[in-house]
């Protein structure tokens, strides 16, 4: 009697297998034409300006790729001065501000257009949904 069913469970998938290879919905799909949409990112710009030296820059530790110093140094063989960047919508982005002489504070300062002062001005925040332009105007000496 085993042999009997084994036959049955055999003869069973065989047939499954017949007919699932003559199924049109395992059949071969063209596809003519795909398009990805990923819309989770928008450019975040900085534009700085004011009193620059070659080693001022905005910075960020959030954002590979942003250190964006004066436009004069855009191509010396220094550290990049990257000033646009393709971010995360709605993720916060911390700048910060650094290449002058003296303490921050006393002898130099940054203001910032476009975002939220953070640190006494030292830096600033963004939660950026569109494309999203910040200003950093330096005052003080440079390094």
């Amino acid at each position: 009697m085993g042999d009997f069913s084994t036959l049955k469970r055999i003869v069973a998938t065989a047939a499954l297998l017949i007919a699932l290879a003559a199924s049109p919905a395992l059949a071969e799909t063209e596809v003519s034409e795909l398009q990805i949409v990923g819309d989770n990112t928008v450019i975040l710009r900085v534009n700085v300006s004011g009193d620059l030296g070659p080693t001022s820059v905005v910075f960020s530790d959030d954002v590979v790729g942003i250190n964006c110093g004066p436009e004069i140094y855009k191509y010396t063989p220094h550290e990049n001065r990257q000033c646009w960047v393709w971010v995360r919508k709605s993720k916060t982005v911390l700048l910060g501000a650094r290449g002058m002489k003296g303490q921050f504070g006393k002898d130099w300062s940054v203001a910032w257009t476009g975002c939220e002062v953070i640190d006494g001005g030292k830096g600033c925040r963004i939660v950026p949904n569109v494309e999203t332009n910040v200003g950093a105007v330096f005052s003080g000496q440079p390094e």
